[in-house]
């Protein structure tokens, strides 16, 4: 009877209490530059959402930063799409990266707003 409980106080302390899913989200400064915007000078040319989903094909995934690098390579096709590029005195702010990750799959989803600062 001591070996049956044994190995079911094994098992159970092996087993998994994880949730069926995860999800992770920031909203932070990804330049290293701050810009204070007391005046307008500047345009906003649009918001854009980028997306990348990865089927998990292991139990641990170490480079979530990939996920989020081709969301974000979405993100600025989706931008160069609508005639939009990241170039001269445009930059991407106000970026949002959410990440949802369940046990079979980790999908990550950027958005921001791409704005030209005037001369």
């Amino acid at each position: 009877m001591k070996k049956i409980l044994s190995l079911l106080a094994i098992i159970a302390l092996c087993s998994s209490c994880r949730t069926p899913s995860l999800h992770r989200g920031g909203y932070n400064q990804l330049n290293q530059t701050q810009t204070v915007l007391s005046t307008a000078n500047f345009n906003v040319l649009g918001s854009f959402i980028g997306t990348a989903t990865h089927k998990i094909k292991t139990y641990n995934i170490k480079n979530k930063e990939g996920i989020i690098s081709l969301a974000k390579t979405n993100l600025i096709e989706n931008a160069k799409a609508a005639g939009i590029d990241l170039s001269g005195s445009r930059t991407l702010i106000n970026v949002s990266v959410d990440v949802i990750e369940t046990k079979k799959r980790i999908s990550a989803t950027i958005s921001g707003e791409i704005i030209e600062f005037k001369n």
